[in-house]
């Protein structure tokens, strides 16, 4: 009675491409979508021209000029605790500018001293339509904040919020010590910061490019590749098997149709 062979174990290629195959489908069933999120999220990044998610199209932040006659104030006399003494233009009017050592800034009227920070909502306004160059339009609200607006803005402060009426939802921040623009927002700015979340896998803050979620996602990605480099080398031998098997049939049949009579 003839005895059954033993089956045979699966030699150690074959347990390799097992083992990659699974390891390649179920990591990418949950990097996956990251993944697609990753490719998409960058192409939305590099289609937005990165002026317009700035507002430079509409905003200059250039420093406005002095007379070049004007002098500097002689009223200054106690120097104690000044770091900078600074004359510029604001709002199209000469103001000095005074940096203390403990970090406060406060802007003084050039002949007299008198303080004329924090700025009013009409300085803010002022400053907001001088920076304007875009198409012509009004400022729809102007308000003091005091506390971060979401990932929008986040200081220093006080700051005025200037709201434009453009189309394009535009908002400057203006620093309401110094009058200076701290910030430009838009709708395309917001738009462009959502999808930076969901590149970077921060979704709150925006602003973490080390968290562990993209790391643990980044690391699988690259597994993902890896063992897909790995079910490719090991199906080369298999496709060259088939060419050769195909070719040794057709050479064969050749063969039976060449000795065959007619």
């Amino acid at each position: 009675m003839a005895s059954v062979p033993a089956s045979r174990k699966p030699s150690r290629k074959l347990r390799l491409h097992i083992f990659g195959s699974k390891l390649h489908k179920w990591l990418a069933l949950f990097v996956g979508v990251q993944v697609l999120l990753w490719m998409g999220t960058g192409a939305i990044m590099s289609f937005l021209k990165i002026e317009q998610v700035r507002s430079e199209h509409v905003i200059s932040r250039e420093a406005e000029t002095l007379d070049p006659e004007f002098s500097a104030p002689r009223w200054l006399m106690d120097r104690q605790g000044i770091v900078a003494v600074t004359t510029k233009s604001v709002a199209g009017r000469p103001l000095v500018q005074i940096e203390r050592s403990d970090g406060s800034t406060t802007l003084h009227q050039t002949e007299t001293g008198t303080r004329v920070s924090p700025l009013s909502s009409a300085d803010a306004r002022a400053i907001a339509l001088r920076a304007w160059t875009g198409p012509e339009t009004l400022i729809a609200n102007s308000k003091l904040i005091e506390t971060e607006v979401g990932t929008e803005f986040r200081g220093p402060f006080p700051a005025w919020q200037i709201t434009f009426s453009d189309p394009d939802g535009t908002r400057l921040y203006i620093d309401a010590s110094s009058g200076a623009i701290l910030a430009a927002r838009s709708d395309t700015w917001r738009f462009f910061d959502f999808v930076w979340g969901l590149h970077i896998m921060d979704w709150t803050e925006r602003d973490r490019i080390n968290s562990w979620w993209l790391l643990l996602f980044g690391i699988g990605g690259t597994v993902i590749a890896l063992s897909g480099f790995v079910l490719l080398a090991n199906r080369f031998p298999k496709l060259r098997r088939r060419k050769v098997k195909r070719t040794s049939q057709d050479s064969h049949r050749f063969r039976r149709c060449g000795n065959s009579k007619w």
